[in-house]
């Protein structure tokens, strides 16, 4: 009786020292955390709020803020800002749980930089530590952004296995986002393999998950996909007047891949529909959003969409400029694709 007072105390004292250890502000910075995927603008306003409390963090507080930057830097396209975070927080943090998430950040900011090895080096790393982590959220998050990051590789059967294992920890969360995260990347792997049906069923459940739980950016994610089904069944007017929809919440969350993934869809749409002129102006769009943050693989779509524009319009020299770009950008992606397999071998080769 006495041995099991004892514990209880320590368990008691443990606890306690936990939450002197998190400081005062880590509430504020999980809160953060839990709104990064629903705007820039007020993440930007929440970190330089709590810029100007540096220093009185703990230890715990100053990684978890380098952390949050690092992720809103990447949400910005800030591609080497974010890098560079991440590593610094890989090599200082004492937290596997950062250490991890950190990872998992400088794996999807290699991955959209065309660094494979180094991105499933850092990819690796943070699913290894998956079932040692504390945080079960960060479980869930890791697996979503690795099963991404496979799924372009067009490593399907690892991409599928973690989409699986995502949805055991989204059920263990008992929360909707991570649902909402599962469903949408098992239905972009449905996609790719050729499981229309169940890939559009799969996209509206995420749909109602995400819309649920106030997750915007998968939530808006899941209805371009879903739109770009119904553009493939020919039905290009009903797609675009579904995508139109979502517009200006688009543009306000601020993400440049999301708002240039949406106006590629449109402009699909309207060349769909041999409304030229229309798709030209909504492939510009993304096509300068695109070539702003040195997304090739969005930029070869718009190109694609802008050759044919303006082959529709008798433009043949514009025509022909952006079908060049198009066939140099598909080479390139497709060598990417046989990289990022390569890559992601000798990346296990590495961890042996």
């Amino acid at each position: 009786m006495l041995k099991k007072l004892v514990c209880a105390i320590c368990l008691i004292i443990s606890a306690f020292g936990v939450c002197a250890d998190k400081g005062e502000y880590y509430d504020t910075l999980v809160h953060i955390e839990r709104n990064m995927l629903n705007g820039n603008d007020y993440v930007q306003k929440r970190l330089e709020e709590l810029q100007k409390h540096q220093a009185k963090f703990t230890p715990i507080e100053k990684d978890f803020y380098q952390l949050l930057s690092a992720h809103h830097d990447y949400l910005l396209s800030n591609l080497y800002a974010c890098k560079e975070k991440a590593k610094v927080l890989i090599k200082e943090t004492n937290s596997i749980d950062i250490k991890a998430k950190a990872n998992i950040l400088l794996a999807t900011a290699e991955h959209v930089l065309g660094n494979h090895v180094e991105s499933f080096i850092a990819l690796d790393k943070a699913v290894t530590a998956v079932p040692d982590l504390t945080r079960q959220r960060y479980k869930a998050s890791i697996l979503q952004a690795a099963v991404g990051i496979y799924q372009q590789a067009e490593l399907f059967e690892f991409a599928l296995e973690l989409a699986r294992n995502l949805q055991v920890e989204a059920r263990k969360l008992k929360h909707g986002e991570y649902l909402c995260l599962a469903n949408y990347e098992l239905a972009m792997i449905e996609r790719k393999t050729g499981q229309t049906k169940m890939a559009k069923q799969r996209l509206m459940l995420a749909i109602e998950y995400c819309k649920n739980n106030d997750s915007k950016i998968f939530e808006y994610n899941s209805i371009i996909a879903l739109n770009e089904i119904t553009a493939e069944l020919g039905e290009f007017e009903k797609s675009n007047q579904e995508l139109k929809k979502i517009i200006q919440p688009v543009n306000a969350i601020g993400w440049k891949n999301l708002i240039s993934q949406l106006n590629i869809a449109i402009a699909r749409n309207y060349l769909g529909m041999e409304d030229y002129k229309e798709a030209e102006k909504y492939a510009l769009v993304s096509h300068n959003l695109a070539n702003e943050v040195g997304d090739k693989r969005r930029l070869e779509m718009a190109a694609e969409i802008l050759a044919k524009a303006y082959s529709g319009m008798g433009q043949k020299e514009e025509a022909i400029n952006y079908f060049n770009q198009f066939m140099e950008l598909n080479t390139q992606n497709r060598i990417r694709v046989r990289q990022r397999k390569l890559a992601y071998d000798v990346a296990r080769q590495n961890r042996n």
